[in-house]
């Protein structure tokens, strides 16, 4: 009897350590998605849930790291205008109905990310090349307007 408790204790431990990874590793990824809210949720719940896992410290470190980065996020300045230069085949309802089904996060009103910037820059070739264009690439460039705030211009430009 005591041999088939000892056994059942080691497969709970079991399933909590995996519960516990599967939270870990949620946080991880809504954390590199830049989704800190709901990152912090999963770090917290693993450390209030499964406080004697060996991933608490590591999930006390992550929630200092969503800490930073939400701080850094506060700085950033706040996109005021987008503007796009050479997209002849394509018209701004187009573009802008291309961005919104890929999700894009590139949008007056919103702050700056550069992983943003970047998914659209990339969302907008794969777009033009779907529409027949040749011979081209997409660039984005940001310029800063005091105090903070941002314009961001991508370029159709002929290779």
């Amino acid at each position: 009897m005591k041999m088939l408790w000892c056994l059942l204790l080691i497969s709970v431990a079991a399933l909590a350590a995996d519960d516990a990874l599967l939270l870990f590793q949620d946080g991880q990824a809504r954390l590199q998605a830049g989704k800190f809210g709901t990152a912090r949720l999963a770090f917290e719940t693993l450390i209030a849930v499964y406080p004697e896992s060996p991933l608490v410290s590591q999930a006390q470190e992550a929630i200092r790291t969503v800490d930073e980065m939400e701080q850094a996020q506060d700085t950033s300045p706040i996109i005021r205008s987008v503007n796009y230069v050479g997209f002849k085949k394509v018209t701004m309802a187009q573009i802008q109905q291309r961005l919104r089904e890929r999700e894009v996060k590139c949008a007056v009103e919103q702050r700056y990310d550069a992983r943003d910037i970047e998914e659209a820059r990339v969302a907008l070739t794969e777009f033009l090349a779907e529409k027949g264009v040749r011979n081209f690439h997409v660039t984005a460039d940001m310029e800063n307007i005091p105090p903070r705030s941002a314009e961001i211009t991508f370029r159709c430009i002929k290779d």
